[in-house]
């Protein structure tokens, strides 16, 4: 009787023990795959920013300076390489409503 309680414990131990590591297993290849699926996109620059070393200059005034027809910036159906208005504008963080124009920004 003693062995047989040894033996079923030493049973569920192993069992248990083998669980684990196929899960573990399982987690570590799903994660690989996944990295494997999803390709690397570079970081598209927006129309109205220019970084140098570690300041990122942006605002109205950086992408007039930028752009090759400033006329194209009021145009409601200007080309997407113009960029999009809501890069230019600050947001009240609260309500999330537009509080004003970015005209020239710096960013460390």
């Amino acid at each position: 009787m003693k062995r047989l309680s040894i033996f079923l414990g030493a049973m569920v131990a192993l069992s248990t023990w083998a669980q684990t590591s196929s899960k573990e297993e399982s987690l570590e290849t799903s994660i690989a795959n996944r990295a494997k699926e999803t390709p690397l996109t570079p970081q598209q620059k927006k129309p109205n920013e220019i970084t140098v070393g570690h300041l990122t200059y942006s605002g109205i005034a950086v992408e007039v300076v930028k752009t090759d027809n400033p006329f194209q910036l009021i145009n409601p159906a200007a080309p997407e390489k113009y960029g999009s208005a809501e890069d230019n504008v600050v947001r009240d963080p609260i309500s999330n409503r537009v509080s004003g124009l970015k005209i020239f920004s710096i960013q460390f």
